[in-house]
Order: C-alpha cells, then sequence, then structure tokens
C-alpha cells in the first residue's frame, strides 16, 4: 500500500490554542459575517454613504476576495487592502498552506484580532517555509484555513472553493455531470493500464505520480468488467483493442498446470521488476475473473474464455467445504510448501457464490449450481440466525460483506429460480437501506453508511444497489425507487472523491488522475477497484435517471457558517469519523502476508 498521506487542508493537522474557542469570539464572528457588524462600522459622524468592506458578503465572495488577498501578499505586495470583516474580539486563528504538484510546500499559521492581518502572517510564513525559490509560485495553490470555525477554501483559477474536511464538496448533481464522469473515468481507465502487457496496477499513487511495480490480475478482471459494460452501452469501437490487451493479460496470469496445487486458478500479481507471477491464489481473483471471462465469451463468442472460466470455477470447488464454507486463499510459502489459508471472509464467500451462480445461466452445467446451493444455505442460514448486517473472522459486521452476501444470493436466487431466497435479498437490502446517512446538511458525510469510509466501499454499496433496481420484483410497491433514490444519493458521495481540476491540488498530474476516485481525504492514492465499481454503478443508472437535478445541497449562508451552531455541528461529526476508524472495508480480508 501507498506510504499515508497527510493532506494538511482540516483543522485536525492544526497545531494551535483555538481549540477552546470562547463563545464571546463565535459571536462576534457571527456578527460580522452577517454585517454591518459594530466592529466595522465607522462612528455615525464619519458615514458617507460607502458600504463597508465586506458588506453584504456571500460565501463565494469570502472565498474569493480571500484567495485575492492571499495571491496579493504572496506576489510582495506591501499595501494590500483588506476587503474582508475586520476585526474580532478574540484572536483569529489561520493556516495558509502551499501546494505544488501535489506536495505542501510551505505552510503558515498565524493569530490576530483582524482577518487580513492574520492571513498576511499566515501566507508570509507558508512563504518563507516553502524556501528561497519561488520560481513555481505562479503555479502554486493556496488553501486557507480559519481553524476557529472549522471553514476552509483553495484556490482554482483565481477562485476560492470550498473545502469540507479535505474535499471540495460537489452540492449539485445531475445527469451531465453522471455522463462526463462515465467519460473521464473510461479515460483514466486506459490511461493506468500497461501499454504493452494489458495489465493493471493496484493503486495509482496520484501525489507523487506513481503505480507500484506489480499487475494485479484482479484488478485488471475488474476494469475488463467496466470497459466491457461501457462497449455494451455506447458500442464505442475504440475500446476493442485494449479489452483485447487486457484478456491476453488475464488468460496469461491463469495456472494451468494439471494435477498440481492451483491447476485452474490465476496468480494474484505479476513482479514487473523480476517478471515472476506470484505464488499465491485467491478465490476472490478467481470469481472476479469468471465474471469478466463469462462477458468476454458473451462479446466474442470465443469459447476459450468459458473454458478459461470452468477451469477456475472447477479450482474454487476445491477451496470449498462440503457445508459450502470458502477457505480464502492457497499460497507457496518461502520453503516451497503449499498452505491453505481457512479464514472465512463474507466478501470472497459472496464472490464464489456469484460466481458459481453466473457460470451455471452461462454453461446450464448443474455441479456449478449444487456447489453455490452449499454456500447459498450456509449464508442464508447465517442470515436467519445473525441477522442481515454480518461480519467475518475479518471484520466486525460491516455493510460491505453484508452487500456481498445481498448479491451473492441475488445472483443464486436468479440462477435457482428460488422466491423464498430472492425475498431474503430484498428484505436484507431494504435493512440495509434504512442505515444510509440521510442528512442533506451534512455534505461530507450524506449519502454514505457509518462503517463505509473509502470509495471503493461506498461504490461497491452503488453497484450492489443499482443491480438491485435493474431487476426489481414486478409487485414491489414503489417500483424499487427507494434503490434508485439510494444510488443518486451515492453518486454524488462518490463525484466528491472524483479527481476533477478544482480538488487536483493534492495531485502531482492532475491530468492522469483525473477520473480516478481517491480512496478517503486521508489516503489520496486511486485504487482501481474505486473506479470500477463507480463507473459501473453510473454505466447501469445512467439511462434510467431523469434529465435535470437529481440532488441540491445548498450552503449555508456565510453567516450561519461561521456562528455557533455550524461549529458545534462540525465537532459532533469529527468525534463520528473517528468512531467509524475501525471498520474500514478493503476489497480483500486484511490477511498479514
Amino acid at each position: 500500500m501507498p506510504p499515508r498521506e497527510r493532506i494538511l487542508v482540516d483543522c485536525k493537522d492544526v497545531e494551535h490554542p483555538a481549540a477552546r474557542v470562547r463563545s464571546t469570539a463565535i459571536a462576534t464572528w457571527l456578527a460580522i459575517a452577517a454585517l454591518p457588524a459594530v466592529a466595522c462600522q465607522p462612528d455615525p459622524g464619519e458615514r458617507d454613504g460607502a458600504a463597508e468592506p465586506g458588506d453584504g458578503l456571500d460565501n463565494a465572495a469570502f472565498r474569493d476576495r480571500a484567495v485575492a488577498f492571499v495571491r496579493e501578499v504572496a506576489a510582495g505586495d506591501s499595501d494590500v487592502p483588506c476587503t474582508l470583516p475586520r476585526t474580532a474580539a478574540q484572536p483569529l486563528h489561520v493556516a495558509v498552506s502551499m501546494y505544488d504538484r501535489g506536495a505542501v510546500v510551505g505552510r503558515g499559521t498565524a493569530a490576530a484580532d483582524e482577518l487580513c492581518v492574520a492571513l498576511r502572517d499566515a501566507t508570509l510564513r507558508a512563504l518563507a517555509a516553502s524556501g528561497p525559490a519561488r520560481s513555481r509560485l505562479a503555479e502554486a495553490r493556496f488553501a486557507v484555513e480559519l481553524t476557529d470555525y472549522e471553514y476552509s477554501l483553495v484556490e482554482h483559477e483565481g477562485q476560492g472553493v470550498e473545502l469540507a474536511s479535505g474535499l471540495v464538496p460537489v452540492r449539485v448533481l445531475d445527469r451531465a455531470m453522471l455522463r462526463r464522469r462515465i467519460d473521464e473515468g473510461k479515460a483514466y481507465l486506459l490511461r493506468v493500464m500497461d501499454p504493452e502487457l494489458g495489465g493493471v496496477h493496484k493503486y495509482y499513487h496520484a501525489p507523487t505520480d506513481g503505480f507500484e511495480d506489480r499487475l494485479h490480475t484482479i484488478y485488471t478482471a475488474s476494469t475488463l468488467y467496466t470497459l466491457l459494460a461501457i462497449y455494451a452501452r455506447d458500442h464505442d469501437e475504440s475500446l476493442r483493442q485494449p479489452i483485447e490487451r487486457a484478456a491476453g493479460f488475464l488468460l496469461s496470469m491463469q495456472r494451468v498446470a494439471p494435477d498440481q496445487p492451483g491447476h485452474g486458478a490465476f496468480h494474484y500479481s505479476l513482479d514487473l521488476g523480476r517478471q515472476e507471477r506470484e505464488p499465491r491464489f485467491v478465490v476472490g481473483t478467481a470469481s472476479k475473473s469468471i465474471f469478466t471471462l463469462i462477458d468476454l465469451h458473451a462479446l466474442t463468442g470465443d469459447a476459450a474464455y468459458l473454458d478459461a472460466a470452468r477451469l477456475a470455477a472447477d479450482w474454487l470447488l476445491t477451496m470449498q467445504g462440503p457445508e459450502g464454507r470458502v477457505a480464502s486463499e492457497l499460497r507457496l510459502d518461502a520453503h516451497g510448501a503449499w498452505s491453505v489459508t481457512d479464514g472465512e471472509s463474507m466478501l470472497y464467500s459472496g464472490q464464489v457464490l456469484s460466481a458459481l451462480s453466473r457460470l451455471y445461466e452461462a454453461t446450464g452445467e448443474e455441479p456449478y449450481l449444487d456447489a453455490a446451493a452449499r454456500t447459498a444455505g450456509r449464508l442464508t442460514a447465517r442470515v436467519a440466525s445473525e441477522g442481515c448486517y454480518l461480519g467475518d473472522d475479518y471484520r466486525a459486521p460491516n455493510p460491505i460483506s453484508s452487500s456481498w452476501v445481498i448479491l451473492s444470493l441475488f445472483d443464486f436466487a436468479r440462477a435457482s429460480d428460488d422466491a423464498t431466497i430472492r425475498r431474503t435479498v430484498f428484505d436484507c437490502a431494504d435493512e440495509l437501506l434504512a442505515q444510509q446517512i440521510d442528512d442533506p446538511a451534512d455534505v461530507y458525510r450524506h449519502g454514505r453508511w457509518q462503517a463505509s469510509l473509502s470509495s471503493s466501499g461506498n461504490g461497491w454499496l452503488a453497484e450492489v444497489l443499482s443491480e438491485l433496481y435493474l431487476d426489481c420484483p414486478g409487485g414491489d410497491l414503489d417500483g424499487c425507487a427507494r434503490y434508485r433514490g439510494a444510488v443518486v444519493l451515492l453518486f454524488r458521495l462518490l463525484m466528491q472523491y472524483t479527481y476533477f481540476p478544482e480538488n487536483s491540488f493534492v495531485a502531482r498530474d492532475p491530468d492522469t488522475a483525473r477520473g480516478g476516485l481517491f480512496w478517503n481525504t486521508r489516503e489520496r492514492y486511486v485504487r482501481t477497484d474505486s473506479v470500477c465499481h463507480a463507473m459501473n454503478a453510473y454505466v447501469f443508472m445512467v439511462d434510467r435517471l431523469p434529465d435535470g437535478v437529481l440532488v441540491e445541497l445548498p450552503e449555508p449562508p456565510l453567516a450561519e457558517r461561521l456562528g455557533a451552531l455550524g461549529r458545534a455541528g462540525r465537532l459532533a461529526g469529527l468525534a463520528d469519523e473517528e468512531a467509524d476508524g475501525g471498520s474500514e472495508e478493503e476489497d480483500e480480508p486484511a490477511i498479514v502476508e
């Protein structure tokens, strides 16, 4: 995994004494922001009818003026006029950061009774911290934090853009934006595919513009699955060549060694430096490769793809116990001995169940349905005894594990025509929906789940709910509109985790990062499955949504954002986020290597 990037656009990264903000300071700022403020008004005898600096400011104007002031100070202007609310009863704590090519090159903090004084001092300190070379000052972008009030902004093309907990929030979503994101995501996936081998990296490390020296089978399969979905919708013939190249890499990673351990499985990754395939075989890799091989066969009619899927499924049967329990992986250790990791993962069990169910639908071969029935029986027994919100040997109960149970049982119900399991699927999906955060005032969390903090997890939830919406039971009272509504909320959330020009100040090469979804606000790498899950859901749903605005979350007025109520709500949210931290999801179990 890439090293953790520390993004200095949130008050949690600022060391200052402002945590003990006095109510008098908050009240004063509220008055200043509302204007006219007593502290900014001249004596009655001095009034000449001219508007005071900052009179009637809204959020956009306030941000633009703050950016303009910082930029002029940085340019060396010693007498920059102040057009912002000026004074407060208590010192105002300000932080200014300079970003260049994805990195913080300078940072300064300051406190003063006047906002412009604090901004000036913090800007000068950021410049000093950046060193003597100023050749890239024009290319740098400034971020400003009013750290007492959780109010942040970042410069973009001369304007100030809102920041919320390190995100540039998306407050309006429409169908046209969804179409743009499909185009940008497709371009991203094509950019990060190895041009010669066709394999795909797990990570793109956007802050340093680099990849790990390894291609991964499962992320190649996921990328192919997404490109095939796009091709099915758009019939973009330019996709045929990269699809064929990636398909060749996928087939090359299958172990064909009759009567040997791992026969039919897929090597987890290829070490590019050594040109060696990793002797590790994960059931999730085989399962998701089967998904893709089935679709490749449907597109091309080439029997080689279905034969490879059968071979992989036959290996999966060797990893399944008679009661339906699925072991996670087979690997060759440093001493040349093969070992099986026996821990049970709901992600992997679900992936295996879905793969076997889909392969039965593609081939009609009963052994795959029989094997699927064993794992389906195990999962339904767990739902009957524990409910729909499940964990496993690697994780506490969480929405990602639960959603894999839902999708895999959905696939099995479709393959087996089991009406009882189908009802269980939609009952569990409704239970999952009830846990979605629905708080339009919280632009940072609105639409996600309490224990789903990454773009991958939220993209996966959108993909699962889209699948259910597209196959809604005929007798459903609202036509599964509740799933569509939940997906739309997730789409808005995913948009603000997607690299676009306004939020690419943390990317070394914004053009390469564009369209990729970074993991979360603290980890700015792009993991390929984050892009694929979101893209799959976008493609599944874009033609089933109306034109016009789908979601709109108006920004609170400036006076409210700088007031006591806004601050109290934000602090409560931070505590909630810290409580969530232990439940982060991964695309694979947290196996110690």
